[in-house]
């Protein structure tokens, strides 16, 4: 904002030089950009926050210039002269507020015997030098007391106002209004207009019409000085992408006391130039704006560090407008921002002079710590990396139709204004995006891939949307890419090199899993397939791309995707690392062969040895899994080998055949038969 140095000193006896008060004020918290000579005054460019509209004028400059440098401020008033005996030209118009929610108070002046012709110099030449170029007295009257006052104005011909009456309404459908730029606009039910009684003759708080604007014929003028509510003139403004020195006001909050100060300040300069005033203000003020009255205590300057005493701070809140009443203080009508005990402290300050507070570093109280889900995700990037996998990110949003092949009754949240189809939704699942992924990396000819990714996936939940964090991976091509691989290591990754990495993931989190075949999932081979249960719940599923999908993708390689449920694991936190030393005494082996109907998985084998708790029992792993020739159909073989070691002696033959007996015992009641 621009401010002329003699318009400041009509207000405030202000002698400092010009980079001396430019210093002063930006301490104060009105930056001051820089300042110039322009035609025998100085001006200053002032950086105005939004918080500060009271501000936006040369006599809320002053106001804050006296109450930075203890000056006393010139009270700013108007003086109209009483209208004449004789009747006016014709009565003023019926003032009507329908939408009070919008428009809290509308002032009315009504000006006689006015001849449109240029303003006096004093007035344009103070204009001029902000930047402001001359239209007529009557205009140049409405932007001089805006640069004066901060309050918007606005001017009406009254004689091609229709009805004899204003209205404060809303916009009604199919209305349009002929602005003061020439651009016809349509108006919207949600624009606040002002209206004759037949069309809309301007937009509140913003822009006049045409078809009422002041000209040279114009003899009888209304003069308009009301108070808006920002977040209507904000929308309107921002619809209709129309940013005026009147909207940039209101939408920020203009100050409600100023209305009717702005009207008479106009008023009584037209009738110095020969007009008169028809009558009395009208002044319409249906929803009264009070501001608060803020407690403050003495014990609250300690914000401060004890630098200001609170004589000195009432003092400084006093010069500033607010008003103390008992441990109290009111707020002014233009200080929309202040609403809290904080609020005067900082006003305080800022008046006090920052400079007067050195800079001290707070006590430290320790370092920030790392929560133990985000070390956990940390630690899984560090295993996933050392695997050769390397992260991807993609969108949350996805394409409804590729999500429903991967979570088929997961009700979805569909985006408001999507930007495309492809982004229609929140994922459901984070696998369409990781086959994207590998596609693209497979169409710029990178065949040998490993990828993860960490995000989220939602869904809805009744009215709620829920959300939960996902692990994704995908791999294809070679296991072992790297370029210190030999001819026979170059094999390509299969189900098992994925489900080694799955488990890797599950095993660092102290939570039990079973491994199950999964078939019945339409998006997975169903030979090649399997599924984590952690009791009744799944928390993991992976395999190969079933191969509808894959040619419905164009895929030309086997690829293979896991998505791995986050929210149990990260609960139930990382597993805790134990150390056991290694048996300096002999181990003993056996195996086990066995024919095992279809329906007896893995699974069942391990937890049938898991209970039985044999305490020599170091391993029993699976050798070789066989079905055909003599094998009878619906069954297969299974050879088993378990190790056998104590930590403190060797072991004696009868003590591993009495565990062996106990492991045969077990896998037979599976309907196992020894072989």
């Amino acid at each position: 904002m621009l401010v002329s140095y003699q318009w400041l000193r009509e207000f405030v006896a202000c002698d400092l030089p010009p980079a001396a008060l430019a210093e002063r004020l930006t301490m104060a918290g009105l930056a001051a950009a820089g300042w110039e000579a322009r035609d025998g005054d100085i001006v200053f460019d002032l950086e105005i926050t939004t918080n500060r509209p009271d501000c936006l004028s040369h006599y809320g400059v002053a106001r804050e210039v006296a109450a930075v440098l203890k000056l006393p401020l010139a009270p700013l008033a108007a003086s109209v002269p009483a209208f004449a005996e004789s009747a006016p030209l014709a009565p003023p118009p019926r003032i009507v507020i329908e939408a009070p929610q919008a428009c809290a108070r509308y002032c009315a002046r009504l000006i006689e015997n006015v001849a449109v012709a240029a303003a006096p110099v004093p007035v344009t030449a103070r204009l001029g030098i902000l930047g402001q170029r001359a239209i007529n007295n009557v205009a140049d009257l409405t932007n001089y007391v805006l640069q004066e006052t901060g309050q918007p104005t606005h001017a009406f011909d009254a004689d091609r106002l229709r009805g004899g009456e204003i209205r404060v309404r809303f916009a009604r459908p199919g209305e349009t209004l002929l602005a003061l730029d020439g651009v016809v606009r349509q108006l919207d039910p949600s624009d606040l207009v002002i209206a004759d009684a037949e069309r809309p003759v301007a937009l509140a708080g913003i822009i006049g019409g045409e078809e009422t604007a002041i000209n040279e014929r114009t003899r009888r003028v209304l003069i308009e000085s009301a108070w808006f509510e920002p977040a209507v003139v904000r929308r309107t403004a921002k619809r209709h992408a129309l940013i005026t020195e009147a909207s940039y006001r209101f939408q920020r909050g203009a100050d409600p006391a100023t209305a009717p100060l702005a009207a008479d300040r106009i008023a009584a300069r037209l009738t110095q130039m020969g007009a008169r005033a028809a009558g009395p203000l009208l002044d319409l003020y249906p929803r009264p704006i009070v501001r608060p009255l803020v407690p403050l205590e003495p014990n609250a300057l300690r914000l401060l560090g004890g630098r200001v005493e609170w004589e000195e701070a009432a003092e400084i809140l006093h010069r500033l407008g607010f008003a103390a009443a008992a441990g109290a203080f009111q707020v002014p009508s233009w200080r929309g921002d202040v609403s809290h005990a904080v609020d005067l402290v900082e006003e305080v300050a800022r008046v006090a002079g920052y400079d007067r507070f050195p800079p001290r570093l707070p006590a430290f109280a320790g370092a920030a710590r790392i929560g133990a889900e985000v070390e956990s995700e940390r630690e899984l990037r560090l295993k996933l990396r050392g695997q050769g996998y390397a992260e991807a990110m993609s969108l949350s949003f996805a394409a409804r139709a590729e999500c429903r092949l991967f979570a088929p009754h997961t009700p979805d949240i569909e985006l408001r204004n999507p930007i495309s189809e492809e982004a229609a939704i929140m994922r459901t699942s984070p696998l369409p995006a990781m086959l994207h992924l590998l596609q693209y990396n497979l169409n710029r000819d990178r065949p040998d891939q490993r990828l993860y990714e960490l995000g989220k996936v939602y869904w809805r939940q009744g009215e709620a949307v829920e959300e939960a964090p996902v692990l994704a991976l995908g791999a294809c091509g070679r296991a072992y890419p790297g370029w210190t691989a030999n001819a026979a290591e170059r094999r390509a990754y299969d189900f098992f090199d994925l489900k080694g990495t799955v488990e890797s993931v599950l095993a660092g989190f102290a939570i039990s899993v079973a491994m199950r075949p999964l078939r019945d999932d339409p998006a997975f081979h169903p030979g090649r397939a399997a599924a984590a249960w952690a009791g009744e719940r799944r928390v993991a599923r992976f395999g190969q791309l079933h191969p509808d999908l894959a040619a419905t993708w164009k895929f030309k390689t086997a690829v293979y995707i896991a998505e791995i449920a986050l929210d149990p694991l990260l609960r139930a936190g990382r597993r805790p690392l134990h150390f056991t030393q290694p048996s300096r005494f002999p181990a003993g082996e056996r195996d086990f062969s066995f024919l095992f109907p279809d329906t007896v998985s893995w699974d069942d084998v391990r937890l049938a040895i898991d209970r039985l708790r044999l305490e020599v029992l170091q391993s029993l792993v699976p050798v070789e899994v066989f079905r055909g020739a003599s094998i009878p159909e619906g069954r297969y073989s299974l050879l088993l080998r378990a190790r056998f070691q104590r930590a403190d002696r060797t072991l004696h033959e009868d003590e591993i055949q009495d565990q062996a007996r106990q492991i045969i015992l077990a896998l037979e009641s599976l309907g196992g038969i020894q072989r």
